[in-house]
C-alpha cells in the first residue's frame, strides 16, 4: 500500500475564556492552511463553557480550516448540556470518517458536568465493530479527548479518562496506529506497542504551564513510518520523532 497523509491536530481552543487569544487562533488556522494537510483533527475544548454563543463563534474559527476536518467534544464543551449545542454545529459525537486507506474514528469521552471522561463497555464494543470493518492495510486513527496515559508535567500523574486501561487494550488489539487527544494543554507522545499516542496542548490560550508555547501537531504519515512535529503557534517548529509502525 502506498500511503502519504499529512495530519495537522489542533486542541483545547477554549473559546469564550477569559484566556482566549483570537490572534493566536487566527494565526495557527493561517499556519495549518498554508501546509495543505489532508485532515485537520480538533479534539475537543472547543468552547469553555457549552454556551450557544461559544459554539457558533467556535464554528465560524473551524470554518476556516481549509482541509476536511473531524471535530470531538470535550469536557468543556459538554458543561450546561452543551453537547446539544455539539450535535447541532459539529454533527455527531461519535463518529467514523473514511478517507481511502485511512480511517478516522471520533469517540465521546465526556460526562457531562465532570473533567473526567469514561467510554464503558458500549463504547469499546462500537469502536471494535467498526474498526473491524476497516481494511486490513488501512491506517487507523482514533480521537478521544481525554488522554489515556499520565502527561508528565500537568501536576496530576493521572489518567483523567477513568477507564484508560480498557480503552487502550481495545485500540491495540484492534491495530489502530494512532491515537489523538487533547485535555491538559500539555503536548506530550507515547508509543506503545504500535500505537503513537499523541496528547497535544492548546493552540490559542494562556491556560499554559511555564515555558510551554501554544502549539499544535503536524503529523506526516508515508508508507509505513510517521513523522511527528511539534509547531509553536506563530514560532519554531521541533521535531520530535519519527518511526515505523
Amino acid at each position: 500500500m502506498v500511503l502519504e497523509f499529512m495530519i495537522a491536530h489542533v486542541s483545547d481552543l477554549h473559546v469564550g475564556s477569559g484566556e482566549f487569544m483570537p490572534e493566536k487562533l487566527e494565526t495557527c488556522i493561517d499556519e495549518v492552511n498554508s501546509l495543505s494537510p489532508d485532515l485537520v483533527a480538533l479534539t475537543g475544548d472547543l468552547t469553555n463553557s457549552g454556551f450557544e454563543r461559544e459554539y457558533k463563534q467556535a464554528k465560524d474559527y473551524i470554518d476556516k480550516f481549509k482541509a476536511k476536518t473531524v471535530v470531538i467534544p470535550g469536557n468543556h464543551d459538554t458543561r450546561s448540556t452543551g453537547y446539544i449545542y455539539f450535535e447541532e454545529y459539529f454533527g455527531e459525537a461519535n463518529q467514523v470518517l473514511d478517507l481511502g486507506n485511512v480511517t478516522v474514528v471520533g469517540v465521546d469521552s465526556t460526562l457531562p458536568d465532570n473533567d473526567e471522561g469514561y467510554l464503558g463497555r458500549d463504547r469499546y464494543l462500537w469502536l471494535s465493530k467498526n474498526l473491524g470493518r476497516v481494511e486490513k492495510k488501512d491506517f487507523r486513527i482514533v480521537l478521544v479527548h481525554h488522554h489515556l496515559i499520565p502527561v508528565p508535567g500537568t501536576g496530576m500523574e493521572r489518567n483523567e479518562l477513568i477507564d484508560a486501561g480498557d480503552v487502550l487494550a481495545t485500540l491495540v488489539s484492534n491495530k489502530v496506529n494512532l491515537a489523538l487527544c487533547g485535555h491538559r494543554h500539555v503536548p506530550y507522545t507515547w508509543q506503545l506497542e504500535n500505537l503513537m499516542v499523541i496528547t497535544c496542548g492548546t493552540a490559542c490560550t494562556g491556560y499554559v504551564r511555564a515555558r510551554i508555547s501554544q502549539a499544535y501537531f503536524i503529523i506526516n504519515v508515508k508508507d509505513d513510518s510517521m513523522k511527528i512535529t511539534l509547531k509553536e503557534v506563530d514560532g519554531k517548529e521541533k521535531f520530535l520523532r519519527s518511526i515505523k509502525y
